[in-house]
């Protein structure tokens, strides 16, 4: 049925009685789960608590909330389910497909089609979320009890689709496919980090009478403030309690050091100062220094924890960042490294809580409880964190116009796009293959795939760095069938490897040089051909492309250190290549 085993649980397990009544059926993501009872119990009761119990919201715009956050998160298991759940209630089928499309156009009041933008922007790119979308919806009528409400079903939603993704299930439905998305462009303000509150108003609620601020208090010193700010509704925190107490407090299975550890680099990778800083202070109350903590959160792979751990958090970032490439393969690599099938569907529920809480911190926008520690991970951390927008204005992509009218289905205006960027794919392809007639094959393959995934290009990058990225990756294929040539993907425990210059010398510019402008470039060209084809390709994209680090580290699937590592010694082995050429003659005759 999935990714994993199953064991027996029985008709009367109470969570699959519950399931029963609410869908009518136990489906195959909680069966998926059976190896770890505790966890579908918390489930069970945060959904219920969130789905079906009506307090707020109707049951049918949670049912919109949760569809438009599948069909965002590509979850074709969880689209399917909320579509039926729609139709079932008696929406039109054409009118759902209009609200996936673009919900400005479907027939949808307008709160109702506020509320989406503003669920839109939580899932998209929740970093950017601020008060002021939050006095949007106060605008169209929405009391803080509903705004909470619609954060905790988009929260919740990441959730189910984070985990259906990674345990492998199938519909339990006819699967229905999702419609291509209008999804709403980014808006230009300056980054928060999820900290611009907190939004909602509060009511008071005592450790002495309310137990899950007991067991905070007890647990971890204080009450957090993700849970402060959802007082308004005591039996959500009593369920998030609940969650946090079967998922991450075990140690029967990952140790706790380790689920935070998953914690932590998921929400560098999410962007999310709040949460970066309380993971940081609990490992450094287990005894990790803030200085090795961060070093997890910017990079884990120069971190100093063993491989295994290496690979269980290689697993985690995966599945939050780039959840659309996750495979079954990728539980294999745990496999190999020794992790039990219940140690590896754990990482995968501590992954996808992260990415509830994440998602719910950035809605209510609470102030960290200990001292901020901006450390964010690789680039393609958050699926909303392109180059550009981690500055405070994002420059507009010259290519915007084309790829929407490509998208819309004018074809001929691909081909602007293929005469502006060939040159730049080419030469990236040269840099990897060092061979004309494959890199000409290779062009064609790039812009083939760009072609046909251009619908789900979603301008969170330029256009020009997203089919760059696809020429590496092709690339990078037809160096690893050659099966002649060093693995691209490997980086070495240590960077600076065996290489050491030899011949540091000072260029000199002056009439004496022996090389004229075109000599030079060639013999550039030619020294960097004779580069191994990792140093090479990181040389290619960063000084002759001109792509920013940030674009490079994306393209090559690289944390920024490991990046500068390697461009710094591919420069200094490029640097030696051409030192004979590049001194003066005085110094090549020893004067």
């Amino acid at each position: 049925m999935g990714y994993f085993g199953e064991v027996e649980l029985g008709s009367a397990f109470p969570p699959f009685t519950t399931l029963r009544e609410s869908f009518g059926f136990v489906p195959n993501v909680f069966r998926a789960q059976t190896l770890l009872p505790r966890v579908i119990e918390a489930e069970a009761g945060l959904a219920g608590a969130v789905f079906w119990n009506e307090r707020a919201l109707s049951r049918i715009q949670k049912e919109f909330i949760a569809l438009v956050v599948a069909a965002n998160y590509g979850s074709t298991y969880w689209f399917t389910q909320h579509h039926q759940a729609l139709v079932s209630l008696g929406v039109a089928e054409l009118e759902l497909d209009q609200v996936v499309k673009d919900h400005h156009q479907a027939h949808l009041s307008r709160p109702d089609a506020a509320l989406l933008d503003f669920v839109l922007k939580l899932a998209i790119s929740a970093p950017w979320l601020a008060g002021e979308d939050i006095a949007e919806l106060r605008n169209h009528g929405f009391a803080d009890e509903l705004i909470l409400e619609a954060i905790l079903v988009t929260s919740l939603s990441n959730f189910f689709c984070t985990l259906s993704t990674a345990v492998g299930v199938l519909p339990d439905l006819q699967p229905r496919p999702i419609p291509r998305s209008q999804r709403l462009p980014p808006q230009k303000r300056f980054y928060g980090g999820g900290m611009s509150g907190p939004h909602l108003r509060t009511v008071e609620l005592s450790p002495a009478t309310f137990s899950p601020f007991a067991f905070f208090l007890e647990r971890f010193g204080l009450v957090p403030g993700i849970f402060l700010a959802q007082t308004l509704r005591p039996d959500l925190i009593e369920a998030e309690a609940d969650l946090v107490q079967k998922v991450l407090i075990p140690e029967d299975i990952l140790s706790h050091v380790q689920k935070e550890c998953i914690f932590l680099v998921a929400s560098a990778a999410n962007l999310n100062t709040y949460c970066v800083a309380a993971h940081c202070e609990m490992l450094r109350i287990m005894g990790i220094s803030i200085g090795e903590s961060d070093q997890i959160a910017v990079d884990h792979q120069q971190a100093e924890i063993s491989e295994s751990d290496k690979k269980l958090l290689d697993f985690a970032l995966k599945l939050t960042v780039r959840p659309s490439e996750f495979q079954c393969e990728d539980l294999d690599v745990l496999r190999c490294h020794g992790f039990s099938e219940e140690q590896i569907l754990e990482a995968v529920v501590a992954t996808a809580v992260n990415n509830f809480f994440n998602t719910l911190q950035m809605g209510l926008g609470t102030t960290p409880d200990f001292e901020a520690r901006h450390v964010f991970g690789p680039l393609e951390a958050h699926p909303s964190a392109s180059v550009d927008r981690l500055t405070e204005r994002a420059p507009a992509d010259p290519d915007a116009e084309l790829v929407a009218r490509v998208q819309q289905g004018e074809v001929n205006a691909f081909e602007e796009l293929v005469t502006r960027h060939s040159r730049r794919v080419y030469r990236t392809l040269m840099g990897i293959l060092a061979n004309a007639g494959e890199a000409q094959d290779a062009m064609q393959d790039t812009f083939l795939k760009a072609f046909q995934h251009i619908g789900e290009f979603q301008g969170r990058s330029k256009f020009s760095t997203w089919v760059v990225t696809i020429a590496s990756n092709t690339a990078l294929q037809y160096v690893r069938e050659r099966r002649r040539l060093e693995s691209l993907d490997e980086v070495p425990s240590d960077e600076d490897g065996d290489f050491r210059p030899r011949q540091v010398r000072a260029w000199v510019e002056d009439p004496e040089q022996l090389c004229s402008q075109t000599e030079r470039r060639s013999l550039v060209e030619s020294a960097m051909m004779q580069l191994p084809p990792k140093y090479r390709i990181v040389l290619m994209l960063r000084d002759i492309e001109q792509l920013s680090g940030l674009e490079v580290a994306a393209a090559l699937g690289l944390g920024m250190p490991a990046m500068k590592a390697r461009l710094f010694r591919a420069r200094m082995m490029l640097r030696e290549a051409l030192a004979p050429h590049f001194v003066s003659t005085a110094k090549r005759m020893g004067q």
